[in-house]
């Protein structure tokens, strides 16, 4: 026959046996092994989303120093701007005062004094040759172009928020008239000579003076006329009954025109004729820097 032992000590935690206590360990410790990954799990996120925010942090401040730093250039760049607005304005009026300058000091660079010309006119003039008249033909003024209409200034665009206004642009400078050469006058000289060959000699020596233009030096007329002096005779009662005529003489004119040649190359001849003045001040002008010093023109006297 069979028997129940029935061990009621069994179902009491403080009678078990040592073997359902190892086994309750290795429950326990297995479910914490269970529990790692999900440890690792929360870790592995609490540590992206911190490197996350330390990013989102870090970009945030770096914008907010480049636009500091942009809006600290951008301050500089308008000031800037300004200040090579105001240099170009200066360096217009510089400009255009430099030019008056020059156009002033080619004004004395174009003087020829006629008592240097005269002079020089009398040192060539040959024996049996007179000068009776000298005059000067003004050359007919040339059309000046009219200036340019100034352009219209274009209105300023108005700056967009957030954006630093853009300094505004000086008003353009006037643009210069167009200065139109003025043409060399011309000269007529007429008077008397003895012979015909005296008064081509007269114009080859015209042709050679630094005052005036060979290549437009010209005999216009040369006629042979009666001489317009008379004999005449002190004492009336002695006086024969006919006076013998003097030999005709050839009235001539010729034509020339004012050399082009600026006052500056021609400052040894201005000094030998005794032009001190204008000599002066054309030397004054190429101290100063506002007239370049010219090579002096060599021709044959």
């Amino acid at each position: 026959m069979y028997s129940l032992d029935i061990n009621f000590l069994n179902d009491r935690p403080d009678y078990k046996p040592v073997a359902v206590a190892k086994s309750s360990t290795k429950k326990s410790s297995g479910g914490a092994k269970d529990q790692l990954p999900l440890i690792g799990a929360l870790l592995f996120a609490f540590g992206l989303n911190a490197a996350v925010m330390g990013a989102w942090w870090w970009a945030t401040n770096e914008n907010t120093n480049l636009a500091a730093q942009q809006a600290t250039i951008d301050e500089e760049l308008a000031k800037l701007n300004t200040q090579a607005n105001t240099i170009k304005a200066i360096n217009a009026e510089t400009d255009q005062v430099t030019a008056e300058y020059k156009a002033l000091a080619g004004v004395f660079d174009q003087i020829k004094p006629w008592s240097a010309m005269l002079q020089d006119l009398s040192a060539r003039t040959p024996a049996g040759v007179q000068i009776g008249k000298i005059e000067q033909i003004d050359p007919s003024p040339s059309p000046v172009a009219a200036a340019p209409p100034p352009p219209a200034a274009s209105p300023a665009a108005s700056p967009s928020p957030g954006e630093s206004p853009s300094p505004a642009s000086p008003a353009p400078a006037a643009a210069p008239v167009p200065v139109v050469p003025q043409q060399p006058a011309k000269v007529q000289i007429s008077g008397i000579a003895s012979t015909f060959a005296q008064v081509n000699d007269f114009m080859l020596l015209i042709q050679r003076s630094p005052f005036f233009l060979n290549t437009d030096t010209k005999l216009i007329a040369a006629t042979l006329k009666n001489n317009p002096a008379q004999l005449q005779v002190r004492n009336q009662n002695a006086a024969p009954p006919e006076l013998p005529k003097l030999r005709p003489v050839v009235e001539y004119k010729i034509e020339t025109t004012l050399s082009p040649t600026g006052a500056s190359e021609l400052l040894p001849e201005l000094r030998s004729k005794q032009a001190d003045g204008l000599a002066i001040r054309i030397e004054t002008l190429q101290e100063k820097g506002v007239l370049e010093p010219q090579k002096p023109e060599v021709k044959k006297q």
